[in-house]
């Protein structure tokens, strides 16, 4: 049993402590020697003391100014626009180019701190009810033009998240000011509707912003670190060509922006690291190079040539390359192995498989292991057994009466069976990864009784049909990563089966139980530092009773950066490299 969280007040910070798994050398395969009861503590805090929020930061030790760091990437972002901003690459490059209302300050070793960005601190209940929330903007931010930031600029950045043109981003900020799942069914935005004025959002000065909501939302400081809180100078919004042009309020300016080719940024010279409690501006530009796959990536950086060696591989070594990266002494300094924040389960469509022995069946067949070893053992991935990962407030882990063991109990799913051969439609993505899962998935099912027909879906439209109410298919891997390490970024969202509609669903296993949804508005109203148990909780209690996916494995990320690359590290926060301290040496 890994330790529950503590909740421990002190002078600095409200600490919110979870625990992790070890993170101990990987071999690109499953260890036996490694004992996964092993514990390190890690912390997440909401810093209370103004100071935490201030400028500079801490500096680095050995950094220097000057040269150009690379990061090279199989796919443009999505969006760099930040109120349409969702994926993990595109929010470690806005880091550089665009703050936030808050964020978090990690030390790329367990220390994580919410602090406020541009605002002063990360924000004040102002009746302790998580209803009415105050935030002051710090003066003397400033954007690429040398002018301030303003509380409007702010709100207009919410404001434009309403609109249906300008979509992509998360939507809980919305949701929770417009009190309604369809957030923008009254307000549309400020194109549509013609106004600035967010329901809930007021502006009562330039550096003041109020958020007034219906229901408690506790959560806010965390959702605020998203990119919505980004601030747009209204008059430099050019709607959806602001994807290519994005207005710099952070260390560093679009220079260069080819689609599919490369970005490439430059110091922003209005930037004050007085103001700012976590970036440096230690190179002279970032370059994003766009297009080389995975293996091209990896195998470019371990040679170390030239501008590589000033290089990051975003994408990861592929399953081929494991174990050549991490076998090789050479390459120890330059390896970057740590647990992700995205669990991956068998999602079973609950509104077509509605006998829950069928689905305590599925459990108890599947090769979780299996699935593993095919995203390259220890290094892709540990098994899990929880809904949630392993770093949000609050986990722990539990016996589950369900589960089969690493490679699955087709006996136990036999019994419960009794003898029924049960059809399943699995849905598997066109793409490598459902190349390889699916086979294990269909074999270790078969075994325990079932009828499985594969039908491989093009990766682009897979999740969109997942998405989709009433499709076709009975069961498919899918994943989630929380938006901050918080349950209320997971548990409401996969789980909370009121929010269902035809289209667009995160909740992809059509779930929905009203002792559930009353459980979740109790803990959602609970202060962050009460809820993580509680969250917990809801965890056991929807995997033990109900069982409506099929938790596989919590995700590992193994990959390479070049010699001359200092100050980068890997968030167990948001996924991915954070690149605020980077450096070149």
């Amino acid at each position: 049993m890994r330790p529950r969280r503590v909740i421990a007040a002190t002078g600095v910070a409200l600490v919110l402590a979870s625990a992790l798994a070890a993170c101990s050398k990987n071999t690109g395969e499953a260890d036996p020697d490694r004992d996964d009861a092993a514990v390190r503590q890690r912390t997440s805090a909401i810093a209370t003391d103004p100071k935490e929020s201030q400028g500079p930061a801490p500096a680095i030790p050995g950094a220097s100014r000057g040269g150009t760091i690379r990061t090279i990437v199989q796919s443009d972002f999505e969006h760099l626009d930040p109120q349409r901003t969702y994926t993990v690459a595109a929010m470690a490059a806005e880091q550089l180019l665009v703050r936030t209302l808050t964020q978090f300050r990690e030390d790329g070793k367990g220390q994580v701190t919410l602090v406020g960005d541009l605002a002063e601190t990360p924000g004040r209940d102002v009746n302790g009810d998580c209803k009415i929330w105050e935030y002051k903007i710090k003066q003397g931010v400033r954007y690429e033009d040398g002018t301030d930031v303003t509380a409007a600029d702010v709100a207009y950045g919410i404001a434009r998240s309403f609109e249906e043109s300008i979509d992509g981003g998360p939507t809980y900020l919305q949701e929770w000011l417009a009190d309604d799942p369809a957030y923008n069914a009254t307000y549309k935005g400020p194109y549509t509707s013609g106004s600035t004025a967010v329901p809930g959002l007021t502006t009562p000065d330039p550096y003041t912003l109020v958020f007034t909501f219906a229901k408690p939302h506790c959560d806010l400081p965390f959702a605020l670190s998203l990119p919505t809180s980004a601030p747009v100078p209204q008059a430099k919004d050019t709607r959806t060509e602001y994807d290519r042009r994005i207005f710099s309020s952070g260390p560093y300016k679009i220079k260069e922006y080819l689609k599919d080719t490369r970005l490439v940024l430059e110091r922003n010279p209005h930037w004050k690291a007085e103001t700012d409690p976590l970036r440096h501006d230690y190179p002279d530009s970032f370059v994003w190079e766009l297009g080389p796959d995975d293996t091209a990536q990896t195998e470019r950086i371990i040679a170390d040539a030239g501008d590589d060696a000033y290089a990051i591989s975003t994408d990861g070594a592929p399953q081929a390359l494991v174990n050549q990266v991490l076998g090789n002494p050479a390459l120890k300094e330059r390896t970057i192995s740590a647990p992700q924040p995205f669990v991956f389960y068998l999602t079973i469509n609950n509104e077509r498989i509605t006998d829950i022995n069928v689905r305590k069946a599925i459990a108890y067949a599947i090769d979780k292991q299996g699935i593993v070893l095919t995203q390259g053992g220890d290094a892709g991935g540990r098994v899990t057994n929880t809904l949630l990962a392993d770093n949000t407030i609050g986990w722990k882990s539990y016996p589950n009466p369900w589960d089969g063991g690493p490679n699955g109990n087709p006996e136990k799913a036999r019994e419960l069976l009794g003898g029924k051969k049960v059809k399943l439609v699995f849905m598997a993505r066109s793409s490598a990864f459902g190349q390889v899962t699916a086979p294990v998935v269909k074999e270790s099912l078969e075994k325990a009784g079932f009828e499985v027909v594969v039908k491989t879906v093009e990766t682009p439209q897979h999740n969109p049909t997942a998405r989709t109410r009433g499709n076709e298919y009975d069961i498919h891997i899918s994943n989630w990563g929380a938006d901050w390490p918080s349950a209320a970024s997971t548990i409401p969202v996969l789980w909370d089966g009121r929010s269902l509609g035809p289209k667009g669903n995160s909740n992809v296993s059509y779930f929905n139980s009203d002792e559930v949804n009353q459980k979740i508005d109790e803990v959602s109203a609970l202060p962050a530092g009460e809820a993580g148990p509680k969250w917990a909780e809801i965890d056991q209690l929807i995997n033990e009773k109900y069982v409506p996916v099929v938790p596989l494995f919590q995700a590992y990320f193994t990959g390479v950066i070049g010699s001359k690359v200092g100050g980068v590290f890997f968030s167990e926060s948001i996924g991915t490299h954070v690149l605020y301290n980077a450096y070149a040496k």
